[in-house]
């Protein structure tokens, strides 16, 4: 995705930019977590937000702004150790959560605005699903 975003700024002269944004949400016990909220998440009692939905989009959540693969790996590890994991008989760390993890790619052309496009991607890590009875797991709200 880096490397498109530059080769389309590069071909374009600098008249199309690119910007790639990401948001992680994590949905546990029918509650939903913005994992890049540094007041949420396990270690901060998991402080929920109450979503806003408009135009199938959350409102009120972070986006953050990746400018390279780092940043996404640095915000990935940052959400990471925020999210509901718990050890079970057939894993050390299970996820318990759901994992929504959306990357927007937004395309701006100062020449020629109808060029001008917008993009979503979601990926979804869902949370474990091992058997109860060989997992040794239980639900706690």
């Amino acid at each position: 995705m880096f490397e498109a975003k530059d080769s389309l700024e590069v071909s374009t002269r600098g008249a199309a930019k690119a910007s790639i944004h990401i948001e992680m949400l994590e949905i546990y016990n029918d509650k939903v977590r913005d994992l890049l909220d540094p007041s949420s998440g396990k270690s901060h009692n998991g402080v929920e937000i109450n979503l806003k939905i408009s135009s199938n989009e959350a409102l009120e959540n972070i986006v953050a702004t990746a400018e390279n693969e780092e940043d996404v790996s640095a915000y990935l590890n940052f959400a990471q150790k925020r999210r509901c994991v718990k050890a079970t008989k057939s894993n050390s760390e299970s996820s318990r959560s759901h994992l929504l993890f959306t990357i927007h790619f937004i395309i701006e052309n100062e020449n020629n605005p109808l060029m001008n496009r917008s993009s979503k991607l979601h990926i979804c890590d869902l949370a474990g699903s091992e058997r109860l009875a060989k997992s040794g797991s239980s639900t706690v709200s």
